[in-house]
Order: structure tokens, then C-alpha cells, then sequence
């Protein structure tokens, strides 16, 4: 099944039958037609995009598309990529046959990253990445086309689809980097400007400290060349180590931060407004965010100090910074009725670590909406040998907090309850179901509703459970 080319070209392609043998050798079972040309290539249906070839995969494995739901995809495939010539039989869609599906993905994002014509920024961290590149993104868009890494696919497979599926000439590209095989994917991304948004204690191992995490977020340098950029934020845990890896690589460092060092500071940031005054490079800018919370102000900082490293006007990117809005699960208000109850219910329950979870309190803690502040609180994973002593730190900025109520799910929080001010209401709870009932029974007209934790735990899905409720 052929895309048919306009002026020789499908919008927006990159790939030619020579193009894609160069970049992962192999063979086509089905040859394609001789205009034929793709867009990319896609391993997660949701996501897929018109012109897209597809990675056919076995019943057991990860990533790709099973051969039995092909005529389930949102889009015709411009070609079937399998490495077992049995996968496929039958198909009049064009088939190319390689030895190692998986490595045939990673040679494709290499070959397409060494076509690449534009800024190539990386993002990595502890928490916030996501956010980051999204709002790098929208900023960037200023000065021209700009792309960002879809479904937050930061592992190597994710970083070489999403690389392997942007236009060649796109002139500013934003690529998430995980922790996970880092130095795969940053030697396959070469970013020109890498962004350590922070370190935290998440992803922790048995004797594993901050230390070993900071030392392998710090491979993102491994595929940068000296002269690149190295934005770091000056107020991270481990910065003499993330800053060391930096200066070895010769990288030109940037600072972000509240420190009065930082080249990009973050002057002050007012709650109540959204308000945030900063100062890149020696110039003052004060502007007004639509997303809340300080960790958004820094994120903003952050994307400023990006901005003037790749030589554009911090103040041009204003327009489009102020209009960024969080992201589902990082951040989203979201203004429902549940059973006749006005509620403002905020989505931060993608994931949790103890830095983000203290960020989630302080949001909450410094809301100026009329109502009772809930915060709902699923556990923290992988925190290591030293939990204890962050749950302690967590509960210690509860009691701290203006927040009303708090509702814990998981037995990590039975075991830390005698920690609570005598005068803070919290409810103790199994599990996710459990908070249906029990909220229910409480809720009331106003209420500012928070919902954190790992994403292990499904704090999540209480989110979609009141976004059922609200739509009867």
C-alpha cells in the first residue's frame, strides 16, 4: 500500500527505500512501489502518524505491533518492519526483513540524527522532564517549527522512534533522556544543549545512593562534543558531580536556580498570581504563568537559559511561555462537579519522588482558593535503603503545611502516623479503592484536591474516576 508522494515527496517524509537500506540493512520480502517513501516509523499504535512504517513484533515481546492488529491501526503502514519472514504472510503492504528488528530501530534513529539539520536539545532528571520538554517546546516554536519527544518515550527504543520519526530539517528538536541505558541513548541523540532539570531519590537500588544516580544521569554529556551546552540547575542535590562531568566534557555550563550565582535566577515567584520576575543573563523579565507552582517558575527559568544559549531573544519567547499549561498527570487543573460538588482537582499523579511530593505540598500549602485543601497521597517506590528518613522529611512538611486534609493510601504511611501533628486530619487508607468511599462520604463544595504518587501505586486512576463521576 503506497503513500503517494506530493512534488515527489510526502509531506513531511524522511525515508526512501535507499535511505532506510543504508540505515539498517536488510531485505524486502514485499517490495515497495517505486515512489514510495515513509514518515517513520511507529512502535506504539496510539501514537502512530499518517505514512508511518510500523515494527512488527512477536507475541511476547515489547515495543512494536502485534501482526494479528495490523487492520486495527489508525493509519494504512507504509511498511511492515519484521526480523522473522513468518510474522507476515499474505500482505500486500510493502515488508522489510532484518536481522534484529530492535537494532534496526536504533541504527534508524542513529542514521536520522546524523541527517538532522536544527537544535538538538536533550532533558533529563530526576523529575520534571516531561514538563520541561514540553515547555522548551512550546517556547522554541518562536523560532520556527519545533518538536518534542511523544508519550514521554525516553529509553533508547523511545528516543530512536521519536528521532526516526521527525522531519530531517525540523529547526529546534526536544528529546527526553531517562536514566535507563543513558549512554545508548545520548550518543544516539548527540544533543548540542542538555538540560539536568534535578537529582532525586527515585529508580533507587539495594546500596545504591544519590551519588550513583548522579553519575549516570551525568552520561548525557557522553554525546556531546566541547562547546555544547550544558544547562544545569544550580540548586540540584549532587551538583559538584553533575558539574564535574560537565567540565570534563568540556561543555559551556549555564546555571539556573534561585542562588545568586545563576546566570538565569529565578528572582521571585508570587503564588497567589502566578507572577515570576527573573534574570537571564543580566536582564530583568517579569511575566505571568498560566501553569502553577514554583517547580514551574524554575521549569520556566530553565527554558529561558535554553533560549538565550541557542542565541535567541528570552523576551520573543515570552508570548508562547506564559500560554504553556501543565501537562495530564503533571500538574493539570482541572475544574469538575462531582454529585453537585464544585471541585478543582489537581493531576500530579503521574509519578512521585520525595523532592517532587514536597513540591505537590508546597503548591497546595500556598493556594489562595477558597475551599479545604485535600491532598491525596499514594506511596513512594525505589527509594532506597534510606526511605525512612524521606518519608520522615515529607510528613515534617505536611505539618508544616496549610493543607486541611490529607488522605495516605499504603501501609508505608501506617508505620509513620504517630509523625503527624496532633492538629492535621489525615486518613489512612489500603488501597486506591478504598479512597472512593472514604471521599465520597467527606466531600465538599470547593474542595482543591491534589493526587500524588509513584505511578506504581495508581494514584492515577483515582483521577479518571472523578472525571467518570464528573461526565454522568
Amino acid at each position: 500500500m503506497s503513500q503517494k508522494k506530493e512534488k515527489g515527496f510526502l509531506a513531511g517524509a524522511c525515508w526512501t527505500v535507499e535511505s532506510l537500506m543504508q540505515a539498517a540493512p536488510g531485505r524486502w520480502l514485499t517490495p515497495p512501489p517505486e515512489d514510495w517513501c515513509a514518515t517513520g516509523v511507529s512502535i506504539f499504535s496510539p501514537a502512530m502518524q499518517p505514512g508511518n512504517m510500523v515494527c512488527v513484533r512477536a507475541e511476547n515481546e515489547d515495543g512494536g505491533v502485534l501482526a494479528e492488529r495490523l487492520d486495527k491501526l489508525p493509519y494504512p503502514p507504509a511498511a511492515l518492519i519484521v526480523d522473522d519472514a513468518e510474522r507476515v504472510t499474505g500482505s500486500n503492504i510493502p515488508v522489510y526483513l532484518v536481522e534484529d528488528r530492535n537494532e534496526a530501530l536504533l541504527n534508524m534513529g542513529r542514521y536520522a540524527r546524523n541527517k538532522m539539520l536544527g537544535n538538538v536539545i536533550g532533558v533529563t532528571g530526576s523529575a520534571g522532564k516531561t514538563t520541561c520538554v514540553a515547555m522548551l517546546t512550546a517556547a522554541l516554536a518562536e523560532w520556527g517549527p519545533a518538536l518534542g519527544s511523544a508519550q514521554n518515550a525516553n529509553l533508547p527504543r523511545g528516543v530512536a522512534w521519536n528521532i526516526a520519526s521527525m522531519p530531517w530539517d525540523t529547526p529546534q528538536v526536544v528529546l527526553e533522556i531517562a536514566i535507563g541505558r543513558m549512554d545508548i541513548s545520548t550518543r544516539m541523540a548527540r544533543p548540542n544543549v542538555a538540560v539536568v532539570t534535578n537529582i532525586q531519590a527515585v529508580h533507587l537500588k539495594e546500596n545504591q545512593s544519590l551519588r550513583d544516580i548522579a553519575r549516570t544521569k551525568a552520561m548525557i554529556f557522553l554525546g556531546m562534543k566541547p562547546g555544547d551546552v550544558a544547562v544545569l540547575n544550580r540548586d540540584m542535590q549532587e551538583w559538584d558531580c553533575i558539574y564535574a562531568a560537565a567540565v570534563k566534557q568540556g561543555l559551556r555550563i549555564v546555571t539556573y536556580g534561585q542562588q545568586e550565582v545563576c546566570d538565569c535566577r529565578l528572582l521571585a515567584y508570587d503564588a497567589a498570581t502566578n507572577g515570576v520576575k527573573a534574570e537571564i543573563f543580566g536582564q530583568s523579565l517579569s511575566y505571568t504563568m498560566q501553569a502553577e507552582g514554583l517547580h514551574m517558575a524554575l521549569n520556566s527559568v530553565a527554558t529561558l537559559a535554553v533560549v538565550s544559549a541557542l542565541g535567541y531573544s528570552p523576551e520573543a519567547a515570552l508570548a508562547r511561555l506564559t500560554r504553556f499549561q501543565a501537562l495530564p498527570g503533571r500538574g493539570e487543573i482541572n475544574h469538575l462537579s462531582v454529585d453537585g460538588h464544585p471541585l478543582t482537582v489537581i493531576d500530579d499523579a503521574y509519578n512521585a519522588n520525595p523532592g517532587s511530593m514536597m513540591m505537590a505540598v508546597s503548591q497546595l500549602s500556598a493556594s489562595i482558593s477558597p475551599g479545604r485543601k485535600v491532598l491525596v497521597l499514594g506511596e513512594m517506590a525505589e527509594l532506597g535503603d534510606e526511605y525512612e528518613r524521606y518519608y520522615r522529611a515529607l510528613i515534617d512538611g505536611i505539618n508544616q503545611s496549610q493543607i486541611d486534609t490529607i488522605y495516605l493510601i499504603g501501609q508505608q504511611y501506617v508505620a509513620c502516623a504517630d509523625m503527624f501533628s496532633a492538629h492535621k486530619h489525615y486518613i489512612l487508607l489500603a488501597d486506591v479503592e478504598a479512597f472512593k468511599d472514604a471521599y465520597l462520604k467527606d466531600i465538599q463544595d470547593g474542595d482543591i484536591v491534589l493526587l500524588k504518587g509513584s505511578h506504581s501505586t495508581q494514584v492515577w486512576k483515582l483521577v479518571s474516576w472523578l472525571k467518570r463521576l464528573a461526565s454522568r
